[in-house]
C-alpha cells in the first residue's frame, strides 16, 4: 500500500543556494535541477553566497569544498554566523577527514562525493527538508501557528484553520509588521487592494479571525490601527 505523504515539503518549494566554481557541477545543476526548485541561484565564490545570505532567505545551501584559494572551514564559519539555521550539505571532490570534520562541526546534514548523481542530490535535499529544524514556524497562544513555509495557519495538532482570502492576508500582514501598529490605511491599501473597505467590514474580518482562533491574537488600538499578539 502506498503511504500518503502528508505535508511533506517538496523540491518546488524551495529555496536553494548552490556554491560551485566546479563546471561538471555548475552543468550538472542547471540540466538537471533548473526546474525542480522555486528559485535556484548558483554563486561561485563564499563571499558572494554570504552577501546574498544577508539579503535572501534561502530554504538550503550547498557548498562545494573544492573552490581554489579559499578555506573551506572558514567559509562554514561564516555561513553559520550569517544564518544559524540554514541546513547545509557539502560535495567534495575529496572526503578527507579534515573536510568531513568540518562538515559535522557545521551542522552539515550530509557530505556527498563527486561527481554527483542527481538523484542522490534530490534525495539528499528533500530528505534535508522533512528532517533538518527551520525556522519557519511562528507560534502563538494555545497552541495555534502560522507556518511560513506552507503559507497557512494550523491549529495545535496540524488542523488546518480555513480562513477566507482576506482573514489570512490580514494577519499576514500583521504578521509582517509585529510590534508595529498597522493603520487602517495600510490594511485597506495591501489587503483589500485598494478597494472600498469600511471600518465595520474591517471589524468584522477581526471578529471572524478572533472566532476561528482565539480573542488577543489581533489587539486594537482605538483610533490607530491593530497589531497582532507576540508569543
Amino acid at each position: 500500500m502506498i503511504k500518503t505523504l502528508k505535508n511533506i515539503r517538496k523540491l518546488y518549494n524551495a529555496k536553494l543556494l548552490f556554491i560551485s566554481n566546479d563546471e561538471n557541477v555548475k552543468n550538472t545543476i542547471e540540466n538537471e535541477f533548473d526546474e525542480y526548485f522555486k528559485e535556484l541561484t548558483l554563486v561561485k565564490s563564499y563571499d558572494e553566497a554570504i552577501l546574498l545570505i544577508n539579503e535572501n532567505s534561502y530554504d538550503m545551501v550547498v557548498i562545494d569544498t573544492d573552490i581554489s584559494g579559499k578555506d573551506f572551514e572558514e567559509a562554514c564559519s561564516n555561513i553559520s554566523a550569517a544564518a544559524p539555521n540554514l541546513p547545509k550539505i557539502v560535495i567534495s571532490g575529496d572526503d578527507n577527514n579534515e573536510n568531513i570534520v568540518t562538515a559535522i562541526n557545521n551542522s552539515a546534514y550530509t557530505f556527498l562525493t563527486k561527481p554527483l548523481r542527481p538523484k542522490g542530490v534530490k534525495l539528499a535535499v528533500i530528505m534535508c527538508l522533512n528532517q533538518t529544524k527551520r525556522g519557519d514556524k511562528i507560534e502563538f497562544q494555545h497552541g495555534i501557528y502560522f507556518d511560513e513555509y506552507r503559507d497557512q495557519f494550523y491549529k495545535s495538532g496540524g488542523t488546518l484553520i480555513d480562513f477566507t482570502r482576506l482573514e489570512k492576508g490580514f494577519l499576514k500582514l500583521l504578521i509582517a509588521k509585529k510590534g508595529e501598529i498597522v493603520d487602517y490605511d495600510t490594511i485597506k491599501n495591501v489587503v483589500w487592494k485598494g478597494k472600498n473597505m469600511s471600518i465595520y467590514t474591517m471589524r468584522n474580518i477581526v471578529n471572524k479571525v478572533r472566532q476561528k482562533t482565539y480573542y488577543e491574537i489581533v489587539r486594537n488600538h482605538s483610533n490607530k490601527g491593530y497589531v497582532i499578539d507576540e508569543v
